[in-house]
């Protein structure tokens, strides 16, 4: 509305009241914001974060087949991860990049001789399926073939549960005990 407001403004006086000029004013703001929508919105696909409609056109230049029930943001964390796999050799750091893609991947990465160790510092408990299942085809594709993958899951403990109250036990799923 501030560009109409501008563009009236800077028209002489005599044509700021004049009922077709200020019609004619509207319609050229209508098509203005139309065009600017758009242009915000070709703004959006150009980034990750906010990517919709171009998510397919990327997942298939990268080679990605999205499984069913995945989420916009589970296709997001595949894709950024594929993005990330592709920058050069395999070292720890790449590998933590790739873990870092997703959504809830506080993941720390070591690596011992002939093994790689994937430790889930963040969440407690085991990921969804489905983002474990993406994570680990990710870290896979990435790392060489003659190396191990070991997954290290975040359990709540019983030295940990003696200190919370109820609301905060409430507050986990039964997966985030550890038995």
């Amino acid at each position: 509305m501030r560009e109409f407001d501008d563009m009236l403004q800077s028209l002489p006086t005599a044509y700021r009241r004049d009922a077709w000029v200020v019609a004619l004013l509207g319609a050229v703001q209508a098509v203005d914001d139309g065009q600017r929508d758009a242009a915000r919105e070709a703004a959006a696909q150009l980034f990750l974060d906010t990517m919709t409609y171009i998510l397919p056109v990327e997942e298939r230049i990268a080679g990605l087949t999205p499984g069913k029930g995945d989420t916009e943001a589970d296709r997001r964390s595949v894709l950024q991860a594929k993005w990330r796999s592709a920058t050069g050799k395999c070292d720890i750091d790449l590998i933590q990049r790739v873990c870092d893609a997703w959504e809830n991947g506080e993941v720390e990465v070591d690596y011992q001789p002939g093994e790689i160790i994937l430790r889930f510092v963040g969440a407690y408990g085991v990921p969804t399926e489905q983002a474990q299942a993406a994570l680990q085809a990710a870290v896979l594709e990435v790392i060489p073939a003659h190396l191990a993958v070991q997954y290290v899951y975040r359990y709540l403990l019983v030295r940990e549960v003696h200190g919370m109250t109820i609301n905060e036990l409430q507050s986990h799923l039964i997966r985030d005990f550890a038995f």
